[in-house]
């Protein structure tokens, strides 16, 4: 049992990073189609695979999919490496790929009450698990604690990188309005804007990296110890 759940993990985890590596590198085949298509201003389907032909098109959203198809994958792998249920492995699975079925659906373009909103209660959040690390800190061992500060790290940087969004998108760069962003040339500021995004984007994963990295470290002692 134990050899065929290393098998399909191994297999899962092989096509994984075959779409990573796709996402990363399949841009350069796809995008001249993907160009060819708005240029010949094709709006649907139907119409894009008449003009730049079906294999441009199939090849595009192939590209398109890749990298959440990717970590949907090295997630459904690995999980076949721990301890993790059967149901709870196809709750994972099936939920996973449901919501990359509809990751691309056409959304109406929010407006401004919408963002707001949403940046509440973002901040609400925010701000309930800062209070929870606070609490949760004073009674954690030496050795999770640094695992604790790494995390709140983290969720530092994706909460700057969450409100990034506002300046960018919203009343300073105009991103969800281009056609304002050009009249005010705001293009350079926008590109600023997305640039710091990464940045915070980036060192959020790097501490969720580190502090991933200290929890395995930690355990890895206890089970020693015991």
């Amino acid at each position: 049992m134990k050899a065929t759940r290393d098998i399909i993990g191994k297999l899962l985890l092989g096509l994984g990073m075959l779409f990573i590596l796709n996402a990363i590198f399949g841009r350069y085949l796809v995008l001249p189609g993907y160009l060819a298509s708005l240029d010949a201003g094709q709006a649907t389907m139907g119409q894009a695979t008449e003009a730049v032909g079906a294999w441009k098109v199939i090849r595009y959203l192939l590209w398109a999919y890749s990298f959440k198809l990717g970590i949907y994958l090295l997630i459904l792998g690995y999980s076949f490496f721990t301890s993790m249920s059967v149901s709870r492995r196809w709750v994972i699975a099936v939920v996973g790929f449901v919501y990359i079925g509809f990751a691309y659906a056409p959304l109406p373009s929010p407006g401004s009450m919408i963002f707001g909103v949403g940046g509440v209660v973002a901040t609400l959040f925010i701000g309930l698990i800062i209070r929870a690390w606070a609490k949760e800190r004073t009674t954690l061992p030496e050795g999770a604690k640094s695992v604790s500060d790494y995390r709140m790290a983290a969720y530092f940087f994706f909460a700057m990188a969450t409100y990034t969004l506002c300046p960018l998108l919203g009343v300073k760069a105009f991103a969800l309005k281009p056609e304002k962003m050009i009249q005010y040339g705001l293009q350079t500021e926008a590109g600023s804007f997305a640039f710091h995004l990464l940045i915070e984007l980036l060192l959020g994963w790097l501490f969720l990296f580190l502090a991933q990295r200290k929890s395995n470290s930690v355990a890895e002692v206890g089970s020693h110890n015991h």
